[in-house]
């Protein structure tokens, strides 16, 4: 047996592991994207959900219990951003008491932005009258949307002024517009 018999070793070449390490870092950041971005559509998704439920419940609450309903900012926040809450507001506001909170929604995702237009100009507080219309503070109907947005994926929420609520994604629903656009319904 000759003795270059003896010393050979069934393996791989550097060059064999160092191919297979380049195709296996090249598939990790194609998986790690693909991931990245799936992952902030299901936190958009779950946001506006959650969202357009709160407001079902925001308008069914002021309808059964008679009074003004408040969807707003979490206490010391200004946006909608990590969540709001449902308050119930008639009244309170002339005699100087606080509102009474009724639901609570905190999000938990860092990249959501939650944008609110209204057709009337105002803060992030959308407000439901007795009667289950949302309701500026002039007195008139107000429509309003949210865009929900998370790395490039948004979703919306839409609801007339009569309360009616829809869901819809911009750029893959034909009458969904993108954000930055005419106001509302």
């Amino acid at each position: 047996m000759p003795l270059s018999a003896l010393y050979r070793r069934h393996g791989f070449t550097l060059a064999e592991l160092l191919v297979c390490l380049s195709i296996i870092a090249v598939l990790g950041a194609v998986t790690y994207h693909a991931a990245d971005v799936l992952m902030a559509r299901q936190q958009v998704t779950i946001a506006a959900d959650r969202l357009a439920a709160s407001l079902a419940l925001a308008r069914s609450t002021a309808m059964a219990r008679r009074v003004e309903v408040a969807l707003q900012p979490l206490d010391g926040n200004v946006t909608l951003d990590q969540g709001w809450q449902l308050a119930a507001t008639n009244g309170l506001r002339r005699s100087g008491q606080e509102a009474i909170v009724l639901s609570v929604v905190q999000l938990d995702a860092p990249c959501l932005s939650v944008a609110l237009r209204q057709t009337t100009r105002a803060s992030n507080i959308l407000r439901f009258a007795a009667v289950g219309y949302s309701r500026s503070e002039q007195g008139g109907f107000q429509a309003a949307t949210f865009t929900l947005s998370c790395r490039g994926e948004q979703r919306q929420v839409r609801m007339g002024a009569q309360g009616r609520i829809r869901l819809c994604t911009p750029g893959h629903d034909k009458d969904c517009e993108a954000s930055g656009e005419p106001a509302p319904p």
